[in-house]
């Protein structure tokens, strides 16, 4: 929902009459805090919390693709349910469609609001992604796999360099991913038709029918990879540069440390209540050694268990909020530990701060080693503090007294600052673009998710040019043993004649 309010709100600074419809069943409504600007509609539907238990599957440092797998399976049931809870709410789809919109604007995991763009015939159709894409929304824009060199986004801790090893698990991850969102919208697709008849469309087709789409990400802080016109690099969105006033205690709280200040943050998603025992006491400890730093280190709420244990060092500050971007924009920061969420990693580019990277679940791993690929920032697997401080020691020391990290950040920031157009201006031309074509631009899309997996790889153009060579081999072999049948056969009237 916060990359959400972020467009919202950059549309409505555009001059358009831009909703936020935030029907969220995973957080209270009226939690998202990016929305400043744009006209905004929290709708409760009723359904259990399960987030916690969907999303983890027990131990977060073990989460791997079986983990992964099944996690995208239940969500996507769970977010099965709560669409339907909204589409036989008919007071509530009257009330959407009463305000006649003219486009609508949904991100790659929530298929609904598809649904009520077919059904309430919004035509202007804006695809966006909130991370770097993910496998199904790459198999429906036809936009090139490449798994050879372009790592799948979820749970992949490889860079673009692979071994043999890394490519096959990239081809594992990336089919996995795919299929478990396919197969998803085709088992909706099946209560789809029940619910309004044999030729509603699939899922996946109305999909194909976005004209563009949006990804949040900066082809500067992404692996490079081959894109069609229609999706278009975004990233930042909502994010502004230049100095940012903080308040107290944080305000204060940036004057300490003598030679500056590192902030530690795992990220909302993850909840340091449940991570292992001795795993944040590990950096607690560590950290405690840094006399000349101050650290400011993000819990979760009611984490009172790893706030208790911080509070016996007198240079470190626990909170369950912290003013991120400020506390990024502040000269005095010298470092960010993060968990590498995209709007963590675009925040740090903005204001030329390097990182030292744990990638936990889902993206996270993957962008830490894209930080670590343009050499801003250091990736560490995510279980390097169960088995003790001396890695984190070591990182630290690396990361706080070379300066290389630094100098780094700052080219990331001057290449961001200086390039042809930023992801707000690229988002407004191309949404006026749309608004000066009927909203629909076929030209700029692809076919290639159309063609079959036969078509796509030109596997039967090889499968032919391999016949003819097979062919052509066994006409010349036929034509030898000819020869050698003919020259034997001499031979033997030559000796006979003798």
């Amino acid at each position: 929902m916060i990359q959400n309010g972020r467009i919202a709100d950059t549309l409505h600074l555009g001059g358009h009459n831009a909703t936020l419809l935030e029907v969220d069943y995973t957080i209270p409504p009226g939690s998202v805090k990016s929305v400043r600007h744009a006209n905004y509609w929290p709708v409760s539907i009723d359904l259990p919390d399960r987030v916690r238990e969907i999303i983890y599957h027990g131990d977060l440092l073990s989460f791997g693709i079986y983990n992964e797998y099944r996690s995208f399976k239940e969500f996507f049931k769970l977010n099965e349910r709560y669409c339907f809870a909204l589409l036989r709410n008919q007071e509530l789809v009257d009330q959407i469609k009463a305000q006649n919109f003219d486009a609508i604007v949904y991100e790659q995991y929530d298929f609904c609001p598809m649904v009520i763009a077919h059904l309430l015939k919004i035509e202007v159709r804006i695809w966006t992604a909130s991370c770097p894409m993910i496998a199904h929304q790459v198999a429906i824009l036809g936009v090139p796999f490449e798994a050879s060199y372009v790592p799948a986004s979820m749970n992949n801790p490889t860079g673009d360099k692979m071994s043999f090893t890394d490519r096959f698990w990239n081809i594992v991850r990336l089919w996995t991913m795919c299929s478990v969102h396919i197969w998803s919208w085709d088992e909706f697709d099946v209560t789809l038709k029940r619910m309004y008849g044999d030729d509603f469309p699939k899922i996946v087709d109305i999909a194909k029918t976005a004209d563009v789409t949006f990804i949040n990400t900066d082809e500067l802080i992404d692996f490079p990879r081959p894109l069609p016109p229609n999706v278009v690099h975004v990233g930042g969105l909502g994010v502004e540069a230049g100095h940012q006033e903080l308040e107290a205690p944080f305000s204060d709280i940036m004057t300490k440390g003598d030679k500056g200040v590192v902030l530690f943050s795992l990220g909302s998603v993850v909840d340091t209540r449940y991570l292992p025992d001795g795993y944040l006491k590990n950096a607690f400890d560590t950290v405690a050694k840094f006399k000349e730093y101050y650290f400011i280190v993000k819990l979760s709420k009611n984490d009172q268990r790893n706030a208790d244990y911080a509070a016996k060092y007198d240079n470190v500050y626990v909170n369950d909020w912290i003013p991120q971007a400020g506390v990024l924009a502040h000269p005095r920061l010298k470092l960010f530990v993060s968990h590498g969420g995209y709007n963590s990693i675009i925040e740090a580019a903005t204001f030329s701060v390097p990182m030292m990277l744990i990638g936990i679940v889902f993206d996270q791993p993957r962008n830490a080693r894209l930080v670590e690929r343009n050499g801003w920032g250091l990736s560490l697997d995510k279980t390097f503090l169960k088995h003790g401080p001396e890695e984190f020691e070591q990182k630290l020391v690396e990361m706080l007294t070379n300066d290389k990290y630094k100098k780094n950040a700052e080219r990331i920031n001057r290449l961001m600052r200086t390039k042809p157009q930023t992801g707000e201006q690229k988002f407004l031309s191309y949404i006026k673009f749309l608004e000066e074509n009927d909203g629909h631009l076929p030209e700029l899309k692809s076919i290639a998710s159309d063609l079959s997996t036969v078509e796509y790889h030109n596997l039967d153009i090889l499968a032919v040019a391999i016949a003819l060579v097979v062919l052509v081999l066994l006409i010349v072999f036929t034509g030898l043993l000819s020869v050698l049948k003919l020259l034997k056969s001499c031979f033997t009237s030559k000796s006979k004649q003798e």
